[in-house]
């Protein structure tokens, strides 16, 4: 492992811990969306994007403006037991593939009410629909 590849891991697990939500099963994946991120980022910028600059960013951008929402009245009633990271992960999906097929920059708010709406427990589907305005 090169000496960049060790200071990633190394931030990433920094993460993991601190956070308290994900586990080093997620590993992986939280890298995964760290490194799209710093693709889109650095494509939409025109520049390269360090590593530092994208994990800030993404946690910012994406991840602290959706884990925010976990705690609303809507999420969880549309998914009572669902784990915490594994929510995370499935609406910046969904956050990706909205803004892929609206070709609009979707907030993380509109995701998270659109997954819900379309995902969630039939409570949940409800509470969604009547916040959220591109709902459907």
């Amino acid at each position: 492992m090169k000496s960049t590849e060790i200071d990633r891991a190394e931030a990433i697990r920094f993460f993991i811990r601190s956070q308290g939500i994900f586990s080093d099963r997620d590993y992986e994946r939280l890298s995964a969306q760290i490194e799209g991120h710093r693709y889109f980022l650095g494509k939409d910028l025109k520049t390269d994007i360090t590593w530092d600059e994208a994990v800030y960013s993404w946690q910012s951008n994406i991840y602290e403006p959706i884990a925010s929402l976990l705690g609303r009245w809507s999420t969880v009633m549309s998914f009572p037991h669902r784990r915490r990271a594994d929510l995370i992960f499935e609406v910046i999906d969904h956050l990706y593939f909205m803004r892929l097929e609206t070709g609009e920059d979707v907030s993380p708010w509109e995701a998270m009410l659109d997954y819900s709406a379309h995902y969630g427990k039939p409570l949940g589907r409800i509470l969604a629909k009547i916040q959220g305005p591109h709902v459907a």
